[in-house]
Protein backbone atom coordinates (compact mmCIF):
# COMPACT_ATOMS: atom_id res chain seq x y z
CA UNK A 1 0.00 0.00 0.00
CA UNK A 2 1.06 3.41 -1.04
CA UNK A 3 0.31 6.31 1.39
CA UNK A 4 1.63 9.81 1.66
CA UNK A 5 0.09 13.46 2.89
CA UNK A 6 0.06 16.16 0.22
CA UNK A 7 2.41 19.11 0.42
CA UNK A 8 2.44 22.71 0.17
CA UNK A 9 3.43 22.30 -3.35
CA UNK A 10 0.89 20.30 -4.76
CA UNK A 11 -2.36 22.35 -3.20
CA UNK A 12 -5.09 23.11 -5.74
CA UNK A 13 -4.20 20.23 -7.80
CA UNK A 14 -6.54 17.41 -9.08
CA UNK A 15 -6.13 14.21 -7.92
CA UNK A 16 -5.70 12.59 -11.48
CA UNK A 17 -3.39 14.86 -12.36
CA UNK A 18 -1.06 14.34 -8.91
CA UNK A 19 -1.23 10.90 -10.13
CA UNK A 20 0.09 11.17 -13.01
CA UNK A 21 2.65 13.50 -11.99
CA UNK A 22 3.27 10.65 -9.38
CA UNK A 23 3.46 7.61 -10.85
CA UNK A 24 4.81 8.14 -14.65
CA UNK A 25 4.88 4.85 -15.29
CA UNK A 26 1.54 3.61 -14.38
CA UNK A 27 -1.03 4.24 -17.60
CA UNK A 28 -3.71 6.97 -17.05
CA UNK A 29 -6.19 4.53 -17.95
CA UNK A 30 -4.92 2.23 -15.51
CA UNK A 31 -5.16 4.92 -12.87
CA UNK A 32 -8.22 6.00 -13.62
CA UNK A 33 -9.66 2.49 -13.39
CA UNK A 34 -7.96 2.57 -9.62
CA UNK A 35 -10.19 5.46 -8.71
CA UNK A 36 -13.11 4.04 -10.04
CA UNK A 37 -12.92 0.93 -8.06
CA UNK A 38 -12.09 2.71 -4.89
CA UNK A 39 -8.31 1.59 -4.53
CA UNK A 40 -7.54 5.34 -4.25
CA UNK A 41 -8.66 7.16 -1.13
CA UNK A 42 -8.47 10.77 0.09
CA UNK A 43 -8.59 11.03 3.65
CA UNK A 44 -10.16 7.48 3.94
CA UNK A 45 -12.89 8.33 1.59
CA UNK A 46 -13.54 7.42 -2.01
CA UNK A 47 -12.11 9.73 -4.37
CA UNK A 48 -12.93 11.52 -7.57
CA UNK A 49 -10.89 12.52 -10.70
CA UNK A 50 -11.48 16.10 -10.31
CA UNK A 51 -11.23 16.06 -7.03
CA UNK A 52 -9.12 19.41 -5.29
CA UNK A 53 -6.23 18.28 -2.81
CA UNK A 54 -5.46 20.14 0.07
CA UNK A 55 -2.71 20.29 2.67
CA UNK A 56 -2.77 17.50 4.80
CA UNK A 57 -4.68 15.20 2.96
CA UNK A 58 -3.93 11.63 3.10
CA UNK A 59 -3.41 9.66 0.03
CA UNK A 60 -3.98 6.00 0.44
CA UNK A 61 -3.55 3.63 -3.24
CA UNK A 62 -3.63 0.04 -2.71
CA UNK A 63 -0.80 -2.02 -4.40
CA UNK A 64 2.97 -1.21 -4.67
CA UNK A 65 3.72 0.98 -8.21
CA UNK A 66 5.37 -2.04 -9.38
CA UNK A 67 2.31 -4.01 -9.06
CA UNK A 68 0.76 -1.03 -11.04
CA UNK A 69 2.95 -1.16 -13.36
CA UNK A 70 3.17 -5.01 -14.36
CA UNK A 71 -0.91 -4.46 -14.35
CA UNK A 72 -1.20 -2.90 -17.60
CA UNK A 73 1.54 -5.39 -19.43
CA UNK A 74 0.44 -7.48 -21.99
CA UNK A 75 1.28 -11.21 -20.85
CA UNK A 76 4.50 -11.38 -23.07
CA UNK A 77 6.18 -8.67 -21.35
CA UNK A 78 6.08 -9.77 -17.60
CA UNK A 79 8.55 -11.71 -15.93
CA UNK A 80 7.95 -15.57 -15.43
CA UNK A 81 5.76 -16.61 -12.38
CA UNK A 82 8.63 -17.54 -9.53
Amino acid sequence: MIEYRIEADTVGMRLDKHLRKRMPNVPVSHLFKMIRTKKVRVNGKRAQPEQLLAEGDVLTIRGTEEQLTLAERPKSDRPPPP
